[in-house]
């Protein structure tokens, strides 16, 4: 099973620094959602041995692939504070590295059940998905009335 994981694990930040390179926005567009839902298949499918090590794999090559883009990412749009960005995107991961195992396993503590823990990560990174789409959209919505380019509302108002 780590095995599994660490191969994916491999597979995804090899993949993760190439796609990086090329299209990093349609690939986090696409690939953030795919984790949500290899979450939720890894619980529905938690009482098959097969299925979990196959997703296990699955899980590693995502999860890096996805990180490994988003820290990249960070680093692009912070180009004048690399560092800072870097820093600040790894400690955010260690940050769910840490809650995730801690909510999990008080999950478990609670009596939820053995795939009570995966069911915690599905609901972490949707969490973390919505909280990176608001994000991503400047954090307040465009009312349909308003323009899509401030210059030409600008613009507008000199006339």
């Amino acid at each position: 099973m780590l095995a599994g994981f660490g191969i994916g694990t491999f597979l995804g930040v090899t993949a993760g620094g190439r796609i990086a390179d090329a299209r990093p926005v349609p690939f986090l567009v696409a690939g953030v959602p795919v984790l949500v839902v290899s979450w939720v298949l890894y619980g529905l499918a938690a009482g098959s041995p097969v299925a979990v090590v196959g997703l296990a794999l699955v899980q590693g090559a995502l999860s890096f692939a996805v990180g490994s883009v988003l820290i990249a990412r960070a680093l692009v749009l912070a180009s004048g504070a690399p560092t800072l960005a870097g820093g600040a995107a790894t400690a955010a991961f260690n940050l769910g590295a840490a809650a995730g195992p801690w909510l999990g396993g008080s999950a478990l503590e609670a009596g939820l059940g053995h795939r009570a823990p995966v069911w915690v990560a599905a609901a972490l990174v949707a969490a973390a998905a919505l909280l990176g789409g608001f994000a991503w959209s400047g954090g307040q919505s465009r009312p349909r009335w308003a323009p899509r380019d401030p210059r030409r509302a600008a613009a507008r108002c000199d006339r």
